[in-house]
């Protein structure tokens, strides 16, 4: 008789649920990087703006120019506020996916440790019995020689 999980069917709905967790996990991370990497690009084109600024002004700048860095400087302002704030809201779903996976993951291993134990249990049951019926088998031959 071959081995049955009573259980096999919660097993792979957990497994499936993992998987789902993990894809999900991933996702959250992709945003996490873009996020990261957005503020890291608005942070070099403040930097740069900043040394185009220095550099204008050392040779003599205009009030136009001036307007337009100062512009310029708010509306980076802006967008790299707003990019910190997309990227702590990224990093909290990161973290609460994570936590999400994470369960799930544990609750995989649950099943699957009672499924290993289990089996294993199996296996020593069933090479019980094929050591029994070899002694018996050895045992009915020995009496048919005897006999």
């Amino acid at each position: 008789m071959a081995f049955r999980f009573a259980l096999e069917s919660v097993l792979r709905l957990r497994v499936s649920y993992e998987r789902q967790e993990q894809a999900r996990l991933e996702l959250a991370t992709q945003h996490l990087y873009a996020a990261r990497e957005k503020c890291a690009v608005l942070k070099k084109e403040q930097s740069a703006l900043e040394a185009n600024f220095r550099t204008t002004m050392a040779s003599g700048m205009d009030a136009s120019e001036l307007h337009s860095y100062l512009s310029s400087k708010l509306g980076l302002e802006v967008a790299e506020a707003e990019a910190a704030r997309a990227e702590a809201g990224a990093s909290k779903l990161w973290n609460e996916q994570r936590t999400k996976f994470l369960r799930a993951r544990q609750d995989r291993e649950v099943i699957a440790s009672i499924r290993l134990r289990q089996h294993q249990e199996y296996v020593v049951e069933q090479n019980r019995k094929e050591q029994q019926q070899i002694d018996d088998l050895f045992a009915m031959r020995r009496i048919q020689s005897n006999g």
